[in-house]
């Protein structure tokens, strides 16, 4: 699976519930999975979501590669080894990014003030330290939603019609410190046109509630090492 259709698969549930990019995007996002056409359309669209450009540029910038490329939108939603090569003045100047795409200035400069060393810039990154809902004001800022914008990881206990249930986990908040409660069951929505040979045992990707991809072995170990990188240096705080 290229970038551009990662990117979109991540993207499609965010849009279609209002929340970030162009208007109706999503549905462009279903027209070039199904047809692989207009690639260049769907490029222009996912950069024009708020937060995807300021991480993607520099992830990409500093690893030498395009912004689309599979291992950088990779690295942004998932975590992968592309963010070690990023420092903490790479971290400002995606904040500083942010400002132009519409965070306040006066949070981006707080958040700038207060970075702690070594937080890797991938998207929960940006729910967990700038804040879900901060960019758009399209969410309330609550670790309720900052669990559900969240890339976690599930596995399939049930294929249903048009949801799955899973095991998954949870964030919580204890004495100002962030973990994953394990062992929670879920119910996410999925499309058949994303997942059409979805089964019982596959690892997924849930993002705001919706199963966005199979994850392999490998997505699945990045997912949950960057996860415990992200939080261990949040929790430093």
């Amino acid at each position: 699976m290229e970038g551009v259709e990662l990117c979109s698969r991540f993207s499609y549930i965010t849009n279609s519930l209002c929340f970030c990019g162009p208007k109706d995007a999503h549905l462009e996002f279903l027209k070039y999975l199904n047809s692989k056409e207009d690639k260049s359309k769907v490029e222009e669209l996912l950069k024009k979501f708020e937060g995807i450009l300021p991480y993607v540029s520099v992830i990409a910038e500093r690893n030498g590669k395009e912004i689309f490329d599979k291992e950088v939108i990779e690295a942004y939603w998932l975590g992968n080894s592309l963010l070690d090569n990023l420092d903490d003045e790479d971290n400002k100047k995606i904040i500083d990014n942010l400002v132009s795409r519409g965070l306040l200035r006066s949070i981006g400069d707080k958040l700038i003030s207060n970075l702690p060393s070594g937080l890797l810039p991938c998207h929960l990154f940006n729910v967990m330290y700038v804040g879900v809902g901060m960019l758009t004001g399209s969410v309330e800022t609550s670790l309720h939603n900052m669990d559900n914008c969240r890339i976690s990881w599930g596995n399939v206990i049930e294929v249903l019609d048009d949801k799955l249930i899973v095991s998954t986990n949870k964030l919580v908040k204890e004495n100002e410190k962030y973990f994953l409660k394990n062992d929670e069951t879920k119910t996410v929505v999925y499309l058949k046109e994303m997942l059409p040979d979805i089964s019982k045992g596959d690892n997924i990707a849930i993002h705001w509630g919706f199963a966005c991809i199979k994850l392999n072995e490998t997505q699945l170990e990045n997912l949950k090492k960057y996860t415990g990188k992200v939080m261990v240096r949040l929790n430093g705080l």
